[in-house]
């Protein structure tokens, strides 16, 4: 029980007081590659600890109840039991509710990937259909629509796309930067980093904490692909290109360039990219401690017979 106990307080402590400090810590915009592989430990970190607190209840069940055992060959034991031997309450409830969990939240996100697979796959078909190629605009498609946009569409075959408006307003080092961004998304799969916390913000619409940490994450997102369209293009493009793209609307399947954060992403762009080498170290072994702590819990050797 002490296992148990210990690994729901360490699931309580993320989502809660660890959660709302990255929420309103501004050093993650600095190192936003870090932060978004911070947010996704903590994430995983918190899911194990709740599965490991329900399961560690069902330990009670245990044919061996004179015996502290963990997790490992909780499910052997189980299967070793005699038919009629009797399962305790805790033990149950344990079962229980640790299985429900995992079946709903699998089977939610299973729903959720094939629905946005489907969607995407629409949207490209429609896309090659009126979508055009043309000779300043390389590596992606332009749309017939006066509305200045630009957006990539992840998945196996990506596309990158922009309209004719975008680029009539837009100079040729803005289009450019524009494009940069775009690729990488596509390169770095970020519409896989934000599936999780966009997906768990679905399931459950009415949770503005699980909303926040979406937006952040979807921010941070965007300032990474900015991080990575500096190398190829003046930020200071990217900047103005951000500007006259602001008030765009956004595909729900798409990673579009003005899809979150616009303000801060314009004055970080402005301001200059700052390297943060000790914030990215810092940021890296909090992710492995956090990830670390209920794996240990979880998998310490038991106390004895």
């Amino acid at each position: 029980m002490i296992r148990g106990f210990a690994l729901a307080v360490i699931a309580v402590v993320l989502v809660w007081p660890v959660r709302a400090l990255l929420l309103r810590a501004r050093w993650t915009e600095l190192t936003p590659r870090a932060a978004i592989v911070l947010w996704q430990a903590v994430g995983l970190a918190a899911g194990v600890a709740l599965f490991g607190a329900c399961f560690e209840l069902a330990s009670s069940a245990s044919p061996n109840p004179g015996r502290r055992q963990n997790i490992t060959d909780l499910t052997a034991s189980f299967a070793a039991a005699h038919a009629s031997r009797a399962v305790s309450p805790n033990g149950l409830f344990g079962l229980t509710a640790g299985l429900i969990i995992a079946i709903l939240l699998v089977g939610s996100l299973v729903v959720r990937a094939v629905g946005l697979s489907r969607a995407r796959a629409r949207q490209r078909m429609l896309i090659d259909l009126v979508g055009t190629t043309r000779t300043g605009v390389p590596g992606a498609l332009v749309l017939e629509h006066p509305q200045a946009t630009a957006f990539s569409l992840p998945g196996l075959r990506p596309r990158v796309v922009v309209s004719s408006g975008a680029v009539n307003a837009l100079a040729d080092d803005e289009l450019a930067a524009v494009l940069a961004h775009e690729r990488a998304h596509v390169r770095a799969r970020h519409d896989l980093v934000l599936f999780p916390f966009r997906s768990l913000a679905w399931i459950l619409p009415r949770s503005r904490s699980l909303a926040a940490v979406s937006d952040q994450v979807s921010t941070l997102v965007e300032m990474a692909a900015d991080d990575r369209a500096f190398r190829e293009c003046e930020p200071k493009a990217l900047a103005r290109a951000l500007c006259r793209l602001s008030s765009t609307a956004v595909l729900p399947v798409g990673l579009a360039a003005t899809a979150s954060g616009t303000t801060r992403r314009v004055e970080r762009a402005f301001a200059g990219r700052q390297r943060a080498w000790l914030l990215t170290c810092g940021s890296a072994c909090s992710a492995l401690g956090v990830l670390a702590l209920p794996l240990l819990v979880l998998f310490a050797p038991s106390g004895g017979r």
